[in-house]
């Protein structure tokens, strides 16, 4: 009896403890964003990254991003099992918002039927509240920078006070820009990369 009262002791505190672990982080912040016409907007995020459990609780890759600008309707998000689509840019051009997405797909894959010198992006657009994905040629691709986190925000989320917001100068930090601005721009950014663009 009363090694059965023990045992069961032993399952009850574990299974408290295993309960209290999760394999997941979320972090919600606000972002602000650098517009092509030099305004700054909030936008609010949120993000859910893997992580190994205890006793390593390092972060694992992030899973699901989302972004959310609500006085133009913009919700858009990506889940997967695997590495989540990189968030570049997010501008609003005549009151229309875009947004514009690192895709994780094959460059041979993507550049099928696609021009030479096509970015490995989509791009999104809201209109009147309703979203649509749209060719980087009906998109302000040529003014466009890039001025968010990506999956940056995780760099700082062992800070020594809980993260709700990341101001330009904290995108800045994590893209490798100079504070002072404007965004730089995706031409710029890509000319370094040309794997990421077609052939």
């Amino acid at each position: 009896m009363r090694m059965l009262r023990w045992a069961m002791i032993v399952g009850l505190a574990g299974a408290a403890l295993v309960s209290g672990c999760s394999n997941k982080d979320t972090m919600r912040w606000k972002e602000q964003v650098w517009l092509s016409d030099g305004q700054r907007i909030d936008v609010d995020r949120y993000s859910v990254a893997l992580k190994s459990g205890f006793p390593n609780t390092n972060d694992g890759p992030p899973i699901y991003q989302e972004i959310n600008y609500s006085p133009l309707g913009v919700h858009w998000s990506a889940k997967t099992a695997d590495v989540v689509p990189e968030m570049l840019s997010f501008d609003v051009v005549n009151n229309d918002a875009y947004l514009v997405v690192a895709i994780t797909d094959k460059k041979e894959k993507f550049c099928v039927d696609k021009s030479s010198g096509t970015y490995l992006i989509e791009v999104y657009r809201w209109r009147k509240g309703v979203m649509h994905r749209v060719d980087q040629q009906q998109a302000p691709i040529a003014q466009m920078g890039v001025n968010l986190s990506g999956t940056g925000n995780w760099g700082f989320r062992h800070a020594d006070r809980p993260v709700t917001y990341l101001s330009w100068d904290d995108i800045a930090y994590v893209t490798r820009q100079p504070s002072s601005g404007p965004p730089k721009l995706i031409s710029e950014f890509y000319k370094k990369r040309d794997y990421a663009i077609c052939d």
